[in-house]
């Protein structure tokens, strides 16, 4: 079945942004946009935009000729007690927006703070979604010294036997659980998360109207919900993960 996929670049929400609209100014830094456009563009899977929030953020994506959607955060419902607008409704909200007629069956989601990711990371993780039973995929990467201990982690069974041409040097499997908590990770190979994520445009829309569990607030990590849902997740193990899982008081992980 071919495939139609759109990479969807999301500019960071973090704590100077978050004051910046809250003054209602514009010092946001979103310098990382073009850096994030450019690698979309060079994996060359399918069509990029960029998912824009505020006027730095489209200002920015403009510059680097980027075909932009503006989110309108106060528009996102609230998602309990979460302090952010939530990551999967609003890339679901840009997705529908953008393309209401659902010409792209696959949804590549890649923050602005993840711009220094190798455009061949995108190209492989269509890989995992081979499989029709894999309704999400995602990186994983070395657990290395300087990971920031409150990054998100995830357990993985390999699968030895898939080979993933573009990139040798990776590896698929299936996750099992996602936590903060290395301990709590009692099976499979224990990986750091990088929250660049593949979706099937149906289950993404299946996900999002689903409320998150206990256990997805106490974590604080969106992707729990789609395991509680029954759905398999996937893979993706590249071995130079981006500089943004080391510590980053700032950083948003989901």
């Amino acid at each position: 079945m071919e495939r139609n996929p759109l990479i969807v670049v999301s500019s960071r929400i973090d704590t100077a942004a978050r004051q910046a609209n809250a003054r209602g100014s514009v010092t946001a830094d979103h310098s990382n946009i073009a850096t994030a456009l450019r690698h979309a563009k060079e994996a060359d899977v399918g069509c990029a935009i960029v998912d824009c929030h505020d006027d730095a953020s489209e200002a920015a994506a403009r510059e680097a000729g980027g075909y932009c959607v503006r989110s309108d955060l106060s528009e996102l419902p609230p998602t309990h007690n979460y302090k952010l607008p939530s990551g999967l409704a609003r890339v679901a909200q840009t997705v529908t927006r953008f393309d209401r007629f659902c010409n792209h069956d696959l949804i590549i989601h890649m923050p602005e703070h993840f711009a220094d990711i190798d455009a061949r990371y995108l190209r492989a993780l269509m890989y995992p979604l081979a499989s029709n039973d894999v309704a999400m995929a995602t990186l994983a990467g070395p657990v290395s010294p300087d990971l920031d201990d409150n990054a998100p982690k995830i357990s993985v069974a390999w699968n030895e036997d898939r080979t993933v041409y573009v990139m040798p040097e990776a590896k698929v499997g299936t996750i099992g659980q996602f936590s903060r908590d290395a301990a709590k990770l009692e099976t499979g190979d224990v990986c750091a998360h990088i929250p660049v994520y593949l979706y099937r445009r149906s289950a993404l829309d299946r996900i999002v109207r689903e409320p998150p569990s206990d256990r997805e607030l106490e974590e604080d990590i969106e992707a729990i919900r789609v395991l509680d849902l029954g759905l398999r997740v996937e893979a993706l193990y590249v071995p130079d993960g981006p500089k943004a899982l080391v510590a980053d008081p700032t950083a948003i992980y989901d």
